[in-house]
């Protein structure tokens, strides 16, 4: 006990001063913190897996919009307790990242213990551990800090190694379960880690028997995963959502990466980085132990005999070299060769890791690993001199001190609530809506409102998002008003990135819509609800005989004869940029006398197709019914008329 008392203290010095204002402030930025804060609240207000829980008013109108991110369950099972109970959501968010330092610090103590058979090497691993300098530069993802059941997985796998006790198998099995739930980035990097330990640990050709156990045991529990896995391979597919080569390159860590360090290490210097995951620094402390210990295996007898009796700190250490060079990604598209020296390109190509984009992430895995081959190298190194053991632990702690402690950490301060118009049934949009601030506390106002947001900030973009966001900076009305639809639309435009107040004049011009005040967030408007616009099925294709261009793109479709007419319809797909803000159709019977048929804005039809079916998006313009041998589009360019379907009335 003295021990988890001890990692709970340094934890909470480690992390101060979130502590002291544990229910009103997130540690980092108004980003990924906000984010996680508002998945966990979300968890405590629906049934886990169920319909209503994948489906959070987020992204409005669209369904399992939590699909979109990891959803924390693993996490939530923690903090919707405490939420149950009271705690407000930034309060149950402030928990669970301490839990995640001080748990992360006392499992892996508990490995490195038994591992070691010393007390003071498991110290050392739980402190290696806990307060990594790679932990720092990851402050913003409590995902990724939640790494806790990784060590208590090994821990049970080791010990059902020396002892089979099935208490063991299940222990390995729930650690597995609450990582898995936790991180999906570790539920797909850590069985890489799982599988080298068996293959290392397990003696195959003498008796294969544990091996098999484990590994049964592992599929076993993975089973459970498999309809939230499912879940999320249907929504992606259906939205068309994936990771492209280029992104994974992006957020891949370069040999660089491990001289990196985020600017809240006290003791070194601030570097400036492409990204945040480009931060890989593990310090020098426990690097320089396990270099010192394997100077014992330069002699080509000492590795034989270190292989032979399956070493730990021989696997932690090449585990450790591995997770770093699977941080570095896949190789570049430009050049495949480059796989044969980047084996995560062998990875990008497994179900599930191409939606992964920062295989940087594996360096928590290494950091894993080489906390415990550091403590494994200290009780190496200080075994033939036990009156050196607590001189070089000073020595050791002061070193992972350095490395590892951080200035005061800053603090975020959730944008606040404001009053709303009595509109109870309305929906709410705060702009720009592209900005991830605004769509991150758009999502955590919706816990004070309760009302469903068109926002929304998550790992990934639905495609009537983008659209809405590209039509908006058209100044592009019917992309607000399409929400407006059958119900009211409360309108916030942030002055804080409104700077030229652009926004607010746009939505100040929208008919009918009607000013409600500035307030601390900004200028607040509601939007009347517009009729909903009802367009009858679509008919038979009509298929023009001729088809003539003129100039500004002007296109002209013959029809051969007279004939009714209701729809015209293509396929954006990802091309809604490509298409004009507006267009215009006119028919005509003789060719000569033109009337103009459907005039009007293009976004609010491309969001209804893009909703409606999001990997084609289709566009349609409804006519009224109209008699016509001739149809007259502008502008209509020529990828545009290429897909275009006219249909008749059904």
């Amino acid at each position: 006990m003295r021990y988890l008392a001890l990692f709970l203290a340094l934890s909470l010095a480690w992390l101060w001063p979130v502590p002291a204002r544990l229910t009103s402030r997130v540690a980092g930025d108004q980003g990924d913190p906000i984010l996680n804060t508002w998945i966990l609240w979300w968890n405590a207000q629906a049934l886990p897996f169920t319909e209503r829980w994948w489906s959070p008013p987020i992204f409005y109108p669209l369904p399992d919009t939590l699909a979109l991110s990891e959803h924390l369950f693993g996490i939530a099972v923690f903090t919707t307790p405490l939420q149950l109970a009271g705690l407000n959501a930034i309060g149950a968010y402030n928990v669970a990242l301490i839990l995640s330092c001080w748990l992360s610090g006392f499992c892996a103590f508990l490995l490195g213990r038994r591992l070691t058979g010393s007390a003071l090497a498991g110290a050392i691993a739980g402190v290696a551990f806990a307060f990594a300098p790679y932990r720092a530069g990851q402050l913003s993802h409590l995902q990724v800090l939640t790494a806790q059941w990784m060590p208590v997985a090994l821990l049970a796998m080791h010990a059902y190694l020396d002892e089979r006790r099935a208490r063991w198998l299940a222990l390995f099995g729930v650690a597995w379960l609450l990582q898995a739930l936790s991180n999906g980035y570790f539920m797909l990097f850590f069985p890489v880690l799982i599988g080298a330990w068996l293959l290392w640990f397990v003696r195959w050709k003498s008796d294969p028997r544990p091996g098999l156990v484990l590994a049964g045991s592992f599929v076993l529990c993975s089973v459970l995963l498999l309809p939230s896995l499912l879940k999320y391979r249907a929504v992606h597919a259906d939205l068309g959502l994936g990771r492209q080569w280029g992104e994974m390159m992006l957020f891949s860590a370069d040999p660089g990466a491990f001289l990196r360090m985020t600017y809240i290490l006290t003791f070194w210097p601030a570097v400036t980085t492409k990204t945040q995951e480009d931060l890989l620094f593990p310090g020098i402390t426990a690097v320089a132990l396990v270099i010192i210990a394997a100077l014992a295996f330069t002699r080509w007898s000492a590795l034989r005999q270190a292989v032979s009796n399956r070493s730990p700190l021989l696997f932690y250490t090449l585990a450790t070299m591995l997770m770093w060079w699977l941080a570095l990604g896949p190789a570049p598209e430009a050049q495949p060769l480059q796989a044969i020296t980047r084996p995560y390109t062998g990875l990008a190509l497994l179900p599930g890791f191409n939606g992964l984009r920062a295989p940087a992430r594996f360096a928590m895995l290494g950091a894993l690993t080489l906390s415990i081959a550091g403590a494994l190298a200290f009780r190496r190194l200080t075994v033939p001199r036990p009156r050196w053991r607590v001189a070089t632990a000073v020595v050791v702690f002061a070193g992972l001190f350095v490395d590892g402690w951080v200035d005061a950490i800053p603090l975020a301060a959730p944008i606040g609530r404001y009053p709303l118009p009595p509109a109870h049934d309305a929906t709410v949009l705060e702009l720009p809506i592209e900005d991830p601030v605004v769509g991150a506390t758009a999502m955590f106002r919706m816990i004070q409102h309760g009302r469903p947001t068109v926002n929304g900030y998550s790992g990934h973009t639905p495609p009537h998002h983008g659209i809405m966001s590209t039509a908006l900076h058209r100044g592009d009305p019917s992309a607000i008003l399409h929400f407006a639809e059958a119900r009211p639309l409360i309108v916030v435009v942030n002055a804080r990135f409104d700077e030229d107040r652009w926004f607010e004049g746009f939505v100040g011009s929208l008919p009918g819509v009607q000013s409600h005040g500035a307030t601390a967030a900004g200028h607040v408007f509601l939007l009347p609800a517009q009729p909903r616009r009802r367009a009858g099925p679509a008919g038979p294709v009509l298929r023009p005989v001729q088809i003539t261009y003129a100039e500004r793109e002007y296109v002209v479709l013959d029809l051969g004869a007279p004939k009714i007419v209701r729809t015209l319809s293509v396929p954006l797909r990802t091309h809604f940029g490509r298409l004009h803000p507006r267009m215009e159709v006119e028919t005509s019977l003789d060719g000569a006398t033109w009337t103009q048929a459907w005039l009007d804005w293009t976004g609010g039809a491309a969001i209804a197709g893009a909703l409606e079916n999001p990997r084609d998006v289709p566009f349609r313009i409804q006519l009224p019914d109209v008699e016509a041998r001739y149809l007259r589009v502008h502008p209509a360019p020529g990828w545009l008329v290429r897909d275009l379907s006219i249909h008749a009335a059904r």
